[in-house]
């Protein structure tokens, strides 16, 4: 069974070396540099304000992966996930994401709906999605940057009362334009 822990000082060197030790097809930087993650780390992008980082372990204690909360102040969160390319395939995904939205909705009362976006080919990121009760509710062309290139992006969400309830709403619109 996998579990998680919050990003500290001590094992900062943990992320950095997850992030920069495999390659990240479907996110804007495929091969972050040590040099990037430590500046991003002083930002405050992986601690700090509204922002909370996890690391992901496996059964044997090996970070796997990484999550990280944004904008945990505001009524609606977004999140990024990451897993090793070992660990993809093995549902380790979706165990986070529910762990994620538990965490997030029963530590964070004011939240009432927590986002994830991703590139539009990412057919395992977006399966995991629907399979952890989030629901697609945006399509973006040409949206997601990377390799010089534009791509189309997919916004899911999971609202509070959907999550409480054990239910997912689908989306109601039948306006055409």
């Amino acid at each position: 069974m996998q579990t998680y822990t919050e990003l500290t000082k001590e094992t900062e060197k943990d992320l950095v070396r997850l992030l920069t030790t495999e390659a990240w097809p479907y996110h804007g930087t495929e091969h972050p540099t040590e040099e990037d993650i430590q500046a991003s780390i002083h930002q405050g992008n992986y601690t700090g304000e509204g922002t909370k980082t996890f690391l992901i372990h496996d059964e044997n204690g090996t970070v796997i992966g990484m999550f990280r909360y944004f904008d945990l102040e505001d009524p609606t969160c977004l999140f990024d996930i990451r897993l090793k390319q070992q660990a993809r395939g093995e549902k380790r995904g979706l165990h986070a994401i529910k762990w994620l939205t538990e965490y997030a909705f029963s530590n964070y009362p004011h939240l009432i709906r927590i986002e994830g976006h991703t590139r539009h080919d990412n057919l395992a990121m977006r399966k995991t999605f629907h399979n952890g009760g989030y629901v697609k509710e945006a399509y973006h062309r040409s949206a997601w940057p990377q390799n010089d290139m534009l791509f189309d992006s997919v916004g899911y969400a999971v609202i509070r009362t959907d999550w409480e309830q054990h239910t997912t709403t689908p989306i109601m619109d039948s306006v055409p334009f």
